[in-house]
């Protein structure tokens, strides 16, 4: 008898093949390097005793990943005052973000040009740094970057893949949040000094950006929020992590029942942007330190799993995650009276309540 059932799994087509047979072979070399040169074990050491010139190399352009680097940065600079940390990172529009953080001193952007890269590596290997850090385990570009840097120290995370030979180097995490996962990577690998950790992002607007949000929350609000509480949310996301429009106009609904006196403000992704409602009071800001110094004056905020989420936590706001497809394991707000929902617990009414539970 022949079996007439068919798969429910289509045949991969020559792209993914091709695709999958470039990332094999590319594991295959990665190992056999590491095996001849790299560092598969864990490796804690003390640092030379004049490191002073620190590089940071995270070659990524989300912002949930590169405010990811914060408690990291916060640990750095607090373990080691007197050094000069420098990073190596791809937009632009994050620069203000981290050198408003201690310690950070030049924010390097990669270019794609061949000239402008050849021009990075000139003025990186001019430095001289003392230590590189790679502070994610599976990045072929930080790995080539900090191996270019010339450092005479790199610190990064020892496994079978791991081609680049590290002076300092970490195992496997406890944690699989990629933030807290980059600050134990510090106190595993490093000896000396005592690391002293912190474990929330963070985010420090100047001056100039907490006046120009003074000024949009003044327009934007006009006089709404005097007394009343104010919850910002942002109803965008990638992929399937963002929830329908539907869920949030329900989420509205819910919201004003159980919490009637609450001025409710939407953060959009641009000025073309549609809102939810156009009842509601919605902005959109560009300058990421003027959108932190902004959800910083919001007395919750609430987002699907997404980099303005993670901001609002960096910026210190109570921030609720609504998390559809990803883990809070790995993608949770990390702050102060931050909290994750996820499954039966992600509905608007419960969401609504929630909110209204911590006013």
């Amino acid at each position: 008898m022949t079996d007439s059932r068919v798969s429910s799994h289509p045949a991969p087509s020559w792209g993914e093949r091709i695709r999958q047979w470039r990332r094999n072979n590319r594991q295959r070399f990665n190992r056999t390097l590491a095996r001849l040169f790299g560092t598969s074990r864990a490796k804690r050491m003390p640092l030379a005793p004049d490191t002073r010139r620190i590089l940071v190399v995270r070659l990524n352009k989300r912002l949930g990943n590169i405010l990811f680097l914060t408690p990291m940065l916060r640990s750095l600079s607090a373990s080691l005052p007197e050094a000069r940390i420098d990073l190596v990172i791809q937009s632009p529009a994050q620069v203000a973000l981290l050198q408003s953080l201690p310690g950070v001193g030049q924010v390097y952007i990669q270019r794609n040009s061949l000239f402008g890269l050849l021009g990075l590596l000139r003025t990186i290997r001019r430095q001289r740094y003392d230590l590189a850090i790679d502070p994610t385990g599976n990045s072929a570009s930080n790995r080539m970057s900090m191996a270019l840097s010339g450092a005479r120290q790199r610190l990064g995370f020892a496994n079978k893949d791991q081609w680049l030979p590290l002076t300092h180097a970490a195992g496997r995490t406890q944690s699989r949040h990629q933030a807290l996962q980059a600050v134990e990577l510090l106190n595993d690998a490093i000896a000396e000094p005592e690391i002293e950790c912190f474990d929330t992002l963070a985010v420090f607007p100047d001056n100039q950006a907490r006046q120009a949000a003074d000024r949009i929350w003044q327009t934007t609000l006009a006089g709404q929020a005097d007394e009343a509480p104010v919850i910002g949310f942002f109803a965008r996301a990638t992929g399937r992590k963002q929830l329908p429009r539907h869920w949030w106009q329900a989420w509205i609904i819910a919201m004003r029942a159980a919490a009637p006196s609450a001025v409710l403000v939407e953060i959009l992704p641009g000025d073309d942007a549609r809102p939810i409602s156009d009842e509601l009071p919605h902005v959109a800001i560009k300058a990421l330190t003027e959108l932190a110094a902004f959800m910083a004056r919001c007395d919750q905020f609430v987002a699907a799993d997404s980099g303005p989420m993670h901001l609002a936590a960096a910026a210190g706001v109570p921030t609720v995650g609504l998390f559809q497809a990803t883990s809070p394991r790995d993608y949770a707000p990390l702050g102060q009276s931050c909290i994750s929902l996820e499954g039966k617990r992600l509905t608007p009414e419960l969401t609504a309540r929630t909110l209204a539970a911590r006013l």
